[in-house]
C-alpha cells in the first residue's frame, strides 16, 4: 500500500536496429487488449503482489461515450480509494497521513496503461503468443514478452480468450523468476455499472493529478539560472539500446540542497537517476539494493551524490550509474 506513485509518462520512441521478433498475432492481440482494458465494463478484484507483500483491490470500471470512469478500493491493509475519471485521478487517504505525490497509493492500479506503454517499446521486445490456461476460472492464453537484451525484464501477459482484457501480468527475470504479480481472482464483464458504484464511500485527504501529464525536457522549469547551467555539467554515457531522456526536473530539498533528476525509458522500462551535491553528513546508498522489482544503485563521485533507480535488474543502474560524468 506504500508504494511509490508514479505520473505517468507520455513520449514517442523511434525505431531502432534492434532485431525483435513479433508475431502478428501476437501485435494483434496486444492492440484488442489495448481496446478491451479502455472500451469494456468490469467489476472484479485483483491481487497486486511484489515480493513477500499482498495488496488485494476491487476494481470497477465503465466505459461509455464521455470515455472511462475507474473506481478502485484497497481490501485489505490501510484504507485507499482512487477515483479515475480518463486521465484525472484522485486519491482519498482517510487517516489523514501526509500524502506524497511519488507514492503509489493502490499499487498502480490494475496495469491498463501497461498496454500502450508496451506498444512503443516493440523494438525492444519479442512478442509471442504462449500456452493456454485459465485465470478468475476463465479460459485464458499467454502473450510472452522476452527483451532482447538482459537490461531489462519480461513480460508473461495473460488474456481473457472471450472479450481480449488482461487478466494476469507476471513481471518477469531473465531466469522467469516472478518479481512482480498482477492477477484478477474474480471478474465480471459486460455487466451495468451503477454511478453510485462509481462514487467514493470513504472521507479524507485527497489528491488529485493527471496521470499523463509530463513536462517536456526542452521546457523542464529551473529553479534559478544555477541549476541550469548545473544541469549541463553531468553527462549519462551509457543507457542500454532504445532508452532515451524523457522527463527532467529540479527540486529543492529542505535543507536547502538541489536534486536534478532525469527519467530515461524505452516506452516500457525506466530508470530515474538523481544528482545532488555531496554533504559532510550523509547517508548515502553506495552499492546496490532492491525493493521488489525496483533495483538502486547508488555512489560518490568526487563532490556529488549519484543514484540510478528503475524497474529494470541491477547490473542495468549499476552499469548507467557507473557510465555518468559530473564535470568538475
Amino acid at each position: 500500500m506504500q508504494r511509490l506513485a508514479q505520473i505517468c509518462l507520455g513520449f514517442c520512441l523511434s525505431l531502432s536496429s534492434a532485431m525483435t521478433v513479433a508475431e502478428p498475432e501476437a501485435i494483434a492481440l496486444l492492440e484488442r487488449m489495448g481496446s478491451a482494458a479502455k472500451q469494456l465494463n468490469y467489476d472484479g478484484v485483483f491481487t497486486y503482489q511484489t515480493g513477500r507483500k499482498v495488496q488485494a483491490i476491487r476494481i470497477i470500471h465503465s466505459a461509455n461515450e464521455n470515455g472511462e470512469v475507474e473506481r478502485l478500493l484497497s481490501l485489505n491493509g490501510a484504507a485507499r480509494e482512487l477515483i479515475r475519471t480518463n486521465d484525472l485521478v484522485t486519491c482519498i487517504f482517510p487517516e489523514g497521513k501526509r500524502i506524497n505525490i511519488d507514492r503509489r497509493p493502490l499499487g498502480r492500479g490494475f496495469p491498463s496503461d501497461l498496454l500502450s506503454r508496451m506498444s512503443s517499446a516493440i523494438p525492444y521486445y519479442d512478442i509471442t503468443i504462449g500456452e493456454k490456461g485459465r485465470v478468475a476460472n476463465r479460459k485464458a492464453r499467454q502473450l510472452v514478452v522476452t527483451p532482447v537484451d538482459d537490461y531489462r525484464y519480461g513480460y508473461h501477459l495473460w488474456v481473457d480468450e472471450e472479450t481480449d482484457l488482461l487478466l494476469q501480468s507476471d513481471l518477469l527475470t531473465e531466469k522467469r523468476q516472478v518479481l512482480e504479480r498482477f492477477t484478477f481472482s474474480s471478474i465480471n464483464m459486460n455487466v451495468d455499472i451503477p454511478e453510485l458504484a462509481l462514487q467514493p464511500q470513504i472521507e479524507g485527504q485527497e489528491l488529485t493529478w493527471n496521470r499523463n501529464q509530463t513536462e517536456p525536457v526542452s521546457k523542464a522549469k529551473r529553479k534559478d539560472k544555477d541549476d541550469e547551467a548545473a544541469s549541463s555539467l553531468w553527462q549519462v554515457a551509457w543507457l542500454p539500446d532504445g532508452f532515451a531522456l524523457v522527463a527532467e526536473q529540479s527540486r529543492r530539498k529542505s535543507n536547502g540542497m538541489v536534486v536534478k533528476q532525469r527519467v530515461y525509458s524505452d516506452g516500457l522500462s525506466s530508470v530515474s537517476v538523481f544528482l545532488e551535491q555531496k554533504t559532510l553528513a550523509h547517508g548515502h546508498l553506495e552499492g546496490g539494493t532492491r525493493m521488489g522489482a525496483v533495483n538502486a544503485f547508488g555512489l560518490i563521485a568526487d563532490t556529488h551524490f549519484i543514484t540510478a533507480v528503475g524497474q529494470v535488474p541491477g547490473h542495468t543502474v549499476e552499469k548507467i550509474g557507473r557510465s555518468i560524468k559530473v564535470a568538475d
